[in-house]
């Protein structure tokens, strides 16, 4: 079995092709809602902010630039700010682009492995319809609901596998390294898989994958860490496959044991590019979790856990899904048209829609630019830039993202101020950077408790960090003045 090339990409790929991806993109927004300077936006927003106004945080701006320093994200999407004069235009142009960048690899996927069109439109539909669909243990979504480098990296890297199963290896190189610019780590294991399913059919390395593991491991970073950073790490046990609960497992072994299956389905079915997509699928998946129990389960390379080598998983749940829904078509409705897919998938459709009105209960589900956040912790973050001096420096409760109302909002991306060190993205850094393990450490103790502190306690962390501000919840009673409350949150001032 060998792997053909296409016939012409442009009879593939019509106007119409691409307008029907336009409509699903638009569609999966719907569904799926689009905020901004949430979750990890807090790291990335920040970080393109700072790059257009260098003033800004003057205080910790380690604790979320440096990572920035590996990756074209940054400065593109701050590029695009400064031609279109606005920071909240060029996050909706990336965002739109990367999704339909997604839903339009994922088709020229689909076109390779399927000869029918149904078939073909079948296998996007499930990806778009589960973008925002938890994957195992990985602390990913699928696709989330806001700009990050993830998603113009995913685009990428589905488009160059696509182009490299087609032997189109100057695109396929272009969109790697595309990817790679925007994300290098979620680049390498879209490389990862480039090589698995593309190696000549009869000469599966296996031998090579072994001296692949052997390069993926940086040596060099392998010492004793420290106790700060075990302290940040540890409790993220989505970082230990070793500690994950039987669910995460779950969700894990049954998608492999189901693409074993799909190979075998596809093979009776006379898909042979579906069957052989499959083994070499799997095949990537077991390779890559015996890199991650390597890298994570002894106690010699446990800080190889800052790459979240588990994070495979997310660009194998892509290939997953549209076998799925392809394969449903072609042997469950057969003789239906593409039509029978969506009503199929409605239901599914309207319970994602559901999950994330609730996981963003207190906001829109779509923020469009120019509209004031509805969320009141986000009403307080804005309310602090619009009325606090660019240098002032801001305390919170190290967990304020997991606080009720909260939503998950960052304070830094909406805000613009400076920020002790919290303990929700803050740990992702000192993953990578342990030499920051110790201070954030300090920083998130001295923290602790806020809420119920005295005006001494107020008094040592101004003396300590130069603290001017604290936001604490609408429930605290601080000895201080508030000149902002609002029904979940509240800003103070140490005089």
């Amino acid at each position: 079995m060998s792997v053909a090339p296409l016939a012409s990409p442009a009879a593939l790929r019509p106007p119409r092709t691409l307008l029907k991806v336009a409509l699903l993109t638009a569609a999966a927004v719907v569904v799926h809602g689009y905020h901004v300077g949430v979750e990890d936006q807090d790291v990335y927003l920040a970080a393109i902010k700072k790059s257009l106004d260098p003033a800004l945080y003057s205080f910790n701006s380690t604790f979320f630039a440096e990572q920035m320093k590996a990756a074209l994200f940054v400065p593109a999407v701050a590029a695009t700010a400064r031609v279109l004069h606005s920071m909240e235009w060029a996050l909706l142009l990336w965002q739109l682009l990367s999704l339909f960048g997604i839903l339009l690899g994922c088709r020229r996927l689909a076109e390779w492995c399927f000869p029918v069109e149904r078939e073909r439109w079948a296998a996007v539909l499930p990806v778009a319809v589960l973008f925002t669909l938890p994957l195992a243990g990985t602390a990913l979504l699928l696709v989330d609901p806001y700009l990050n480098p993830r998603l113009p990296a995913t685009a990428g890297i589905l488009l160059a596998l696509a182009a490299a199963l087609d032997r189109r290896w100057l695109r396929a190189a272009l969109w790697i390294v595309f990817a790679a610019a925007m994300h290098p780590l979620m680049a390498i294991f879209g490389l990862s898989l480039m090589v698995f399913c593309c190696w000549p059919q009869g000469v599966f390395p296996l031998r090579g994958a072994a001296t692949m593991m052997l390069f993926m491991l940086p040596l060099r970073l392998l010492h004793t860490p420290g106790d700060a950073w075990k302290e940040a790490v540890r409790a993220r046990t989505y970082c230990y496959p070793a500690k994950w609960e039987w669910y995460e497992w779950l969700g894990l072994v049954a998608p492999l044991l189901l693409v074993w299956w799909y190979a075998r389905l596809a093979e009776r079915g006379s898909l042979p590019r579906v069957a052989l997509l499959a083994r070499r699928l799997l095949l990537f998946g077991l390779f890559q979790c015996a890199v991650a129990l390597l890298m994570t389960v002894p106690a010699a390379t446990e800080q190889l856990t800052a790459f979240q080598p588990m994070r495979w998983l997310h660009i194998f749940y892509f290939l997953f899904l549209m076998m799925s829904g392809g394969l449903a078509m072609h042997f469950l409705l057969r003789n239906r048209s593409a039509w029978w897919m969506l009503l199929v998938m409605l239901p599914l459709a309207a319970g994602m829609f559901f999950v994330q009105r609730d996981l963003y209960s207190h906001g829109d589900h779509i923020e469009f630019p120019g509209a004031r956040p509805r969320n009141p912790w986000a009403q307080a973050f804005l309310w602090v830039r619009e009325n606090t001096p660019k240098s002032a420096i801001f305390a919170i409760p190290p967990e304020y993202m997991r606080l009720p109302a909260e939503d998950a909002y960052g304070f830094r991306a909406v805000a613009e101020r400076s920020l002790l060190a919290e303990n929700h993205k803050d740990p992702g850094e000192v993953m990578v950077f342990p030499d920051l393990a110790d201070e954030w450490r300090r920083q998130v103790h001295a923290q602790r408790g806020m809420e119920n502190f005295t005006v001494d306690q107020f008094a040592a962390l101004r003396q300590a960090y130069g603290v001017g501000w604290v936001v604490l919840p609408a429930t605290a009673h601080p000895p201080l003045a508030c000149p902002y409350q609002n029904s979940a949150a509240q800003v103070c001032r140490l005089e």
